[in-house]
């Protein structure tokens, strides 16, 4: 009786410890999943961050834009003529702004002036 009474025991604390090894496992798969799903949502908030950032300084970008060719446009209008190489950098900002950074048009017309200026020689 007291052999059998051994093995119950020794069968009893085996299964008790294969049981705590199992819910420790259980217990780090969870964890562990927290964790992945703690970072994946923070990931997901930076991400949402950055996207407005980016959205905000793309807008600042093309308002500093249009600022810059209005100004130069105007100049090189007043001047009533411009260089090749002026020429050709106010019209590939005026590329960028109007399509890269989705500008509404409102420079058309004055690109459209500065082209048809005559075309002044460098010193």
């Amino acid at each position: 009786m007291d052999n059998l009474f051994a093995a119950v025991l020794t069968g009893g604390v085996a299964v008790a410890v294969i049981q705590g090894i199992f819910e420790l496992f259980k217990w780090r798969l969870n964890r562990k999943a927290k964790k992945e799903d703690f970072t994946k949502l923070n990931i997901e908030k930076r991400l949402d961050t950055l996207e407005g950032q980016n959205a905000v300084q793309s807008e600042a970008l093309k308002y500093m834009m249009y600022d810059r060719i209005r100004y130069l446009g105007q100049g090189y209008i007043a001047d009533g003529e411009i260089d090749f190489d002026d020429r050709r950098i106010l019209n590939s900002m005026h590329s960028v702004y109007h399509n890269g950074l989705h500008g509404n048009g409102d420079l058309d017309n004055l690109m459209s002036e500065v082209n048809q200026l005559k075309l002044k020689r460098k010193d």
